[in-house]
């Protein structure tokens, strides 16, 4: 059995459009974000060396902007101010972009201010105790969290939104698929020796319907066709959102649960690892993300007005350095 660990540029073509394309046309997406790239293939990482693997690293003084999360709190506590029944909470994906290498085991800087800028939330973040915490939670080339990082944020999430009792879904096993992932890191790098396969964990996810963008889907995400075989062999596919789902405005997860609370998250492509495991939780999940969410549906978001149609008992914000340096406007 695995248990969970409770001690504890933004990315340049849209994901979920490479989803959507065809193999002929995906490929020359890849051709073309590579020249799109050149201008960014100078970019330059910090490294550290972990028990003998070479990690790319953000500059975490980039992300630090105390003014950006005081202002995206302002309007996410105003928005909310009309609904005292509905309980919100704020996550931080304690990445390089927040963390500090020098000094791995403290808090990160960017968290008090994000206690105190949203008071009437509840916080919590995923802590680094040590470089070899760093190793088990993040990619070598990735700035997203892997299999071990996602699903311990997963379980502090419930716990701190639907307590101690609610019973967590388990890892069925550990998948190490037969290649490397250079990730967003390498990509912008050019630089294709990655020695890290890509590995996930399997879950068996409760029987649930998608829709993406207000239509029906199939599913999010490509997880099936993984373990059966079926994945990209380009050199730098983004297999963090092949596997787990792609970037969108507007992701609605239901479930069977009719009698569960509905959940409304708002995150970046942090969150795509854990979507399907926080809505397994809940009869309705909607997840937005604030950067895709008007050009993909065609409206501006309104929070209240989510809140009100969409029947929500609880709001989360997900994200990691780059989501707290944005000044969101929820009204």
């Amino acid at each position: 059995m695995i248990q969970c660990n409770t001690t504890e540029t933004e990315d340049g073509m849209r994901h979920g459009a490479w989803k959507r394309a065809g193999a002929g046309l995906a490929a020359l997406l890849m051709i073309l974000a590579g020249w799109m790239n050149t201008a960014r293939a100078d970019a330059s990482y910090k490294t550290a060396e972990i028990n003998g693997w070479v990690y790319l690293l953000s500059d975490p003084g980039y992300y630090y902007d105390p003014e950006g999360v005081k202002e995206q709190a302002r309007s996410f506590n105003k928005a909310l101010e009309n609904f005292p029944e509905v309980e919100s909470f704020v996550y931080l994906v304690h990445s390089s972009r927040t963390a500090d290498m020098e000094h791995i085991g403290e808090e990160p800087r960017i968290y008090s201010v994000i206690q105190q800028a949203f008071s009437g939330s509840k916080t919590d973040y995923l802590r680094i105790h040590s470089p070899e915490d760093y190793a088990r939670y993040f990619y070598t080339t990735d700035h997203h969290w892997k299999y071990e990082g996602s699903y311990t944020g997963y379980c502090q999430m419930i716990r701190m939104m639907l307590g101690e009792e609610e019973k967590l879904l388990e890892p069925l096993e550990t998948v190490e698929f037969p290649f490397m992932f250079n990730g967003s890191m390498n990509e912008s790098l050019k630089r294709a020796d990655s020695k890290e396969p890509f590995t996930v964990y399997r879950f068996e996810y409760p029987p649930m319907k998608v829709e993406i963008n207000g239509k029906p889907k199939s599913g999010y995400g490509h997880q099936e066709e993984y373990f059966a075989g079926k994945y990209s062999k380009m050199v730098f596919a983004s297999h963090y959102s092949f596997f787990y789902g792609g970037e969108e405005g507007l992701i609605h997860f239901m479930t069977e649960k009719t009698e569960g609370k509905n959940l409304l998250v708002f995150s970046n492509s942090q969150s795509n690892a854990v979507n399907m495991l926080l809505a397994s939780h809940y009869a309705n999940t909607w997840i937005v993300d604030p950067r895709h969410y008007e050009a993909d549906t065609g409206t501006a978001f309104s929070l209240p007005k989510a809140v009100q149609e969409w029947n929500i008992d609880q709001v989360l914000i997900l994200g990691d350095g780059h989501y707290f340096k944005q000044p969101y406007h929820y009204q």
